[in-house]
């Protein structure tokens, strides 16, 4: 049994393990955070080919020479101040279905996840494109984007969360200077395992082989970027305010101490 001087020390040490206790275990994530896709390396990977709905993709291989894939790191919450990146795409990955098409696309990883995360929430993709290219009669276009999971070391590499197809457009889908294009995506109570990272793509397609766009980037005019419903860089809890916490743990501390204060000074009457 713990001889009450001895409780009145252990007291005020529960208490602060209990208020950090609980702190570690109310992760606190921000409502949002804004991940802008930077040029600062590409990525070189081929992907087999596969189908999406009816329709039949052939397989491609990103590289800094690709004409029609091209995949960046990294998309990270620091705002551009470089002059910017300007990709020309050509769509030549063979799309077959009920009728042939040709895509292409850009994408952006963020950095590998340290630690388990989940996510739940609207995505807003900002992407700014142009395009220039003439079609001929009965020859339309239309773009996408999307957000991913990719997981190297799981079974499912590349798990598609969401995406968006604009309607199919006769003639030219984009603008002929550049515009931001805006794409609302969701998330749904996806966890990102440690070491995988989130894929933000967008791109275009079209009737006409070798149809060409612009896709502009990492400028502080261009911002094309991905607002994403919580932190993905959190992965470890933070605390609502410090001070906040510690505070009833000092103030129960010397209430204690005030206490004891008192009883030594009626004993010693």
């Amino acid at each position: 049994m713990l001889l009450p001087k001895t409780k009145s020390r252990i007291m005020p040490c529960l208490a602060l393990l209990a208020m950090f206790i609980f702190a570690n275990t109310h992760p606190v994530f921000a409502q949002q955070t804004t991940l802008y896709f930077h040029d600062n390396s590409e990525l070189t990977f081929s992907y087999p080919p596969f189908q999406v709905g009816g329709f039949q993709v052939s397989g491609f291989q990103a590289s800094p020479s690709s004409p029609s894939a091209q995949v960046f790191t990294a998309a990270t919450p620091t705002a551009p101040t470089t002059a910017g990146t300007i990709l020309v795409m050509h769509a030549d990955i063979s799309v077959n279905g009920s009728q042939s098409a040709y895509a292409a696309f850009v994408g952006w990883v963020t950095n590998p996840f340290p630690l388990n995360v989940t996510l739940d929430g609207n995505v807003a993709m900002h992407v700014w494109m142009s395009s220039n290219d003439s079609l001929g009669f009965l020859q339309g276009s239309e773009y996408f984007m999307g957000v991913a999971d990719y997981s190297p070391s799981g079974s499912t590499q590349f798990n598609l969360l969401d995406d968006y197809v604009s309607n199919l457009a006769f003639g030219n889908t984009f603008s002929s200077t550049p515009t931001d294009y805006v794409a609302t995506l969701r998330i749904a109570q996806h966890q990102f395992q440690a070491g995988s990272r989130m894929v933000f793509f967008a791109g275009a397609g079209s009737n006409k082989q070798g149809y060409t766009f612009n896709v502009y980037f990492d400028n502080p005019t261009w911002q094309s970027r991905a607002d994403v419903p919580a932190d993905p860089t959190l992965t470890i809890p933070e605390f609502h305010n410090p001070i906040l916490i510690l505070l009833p743990v000092l103030l129960f501390s010397f209430v204690e101490t005030k206490r004891r204060k008192r009883s030594k000074t009626k004993s010693a009457q």
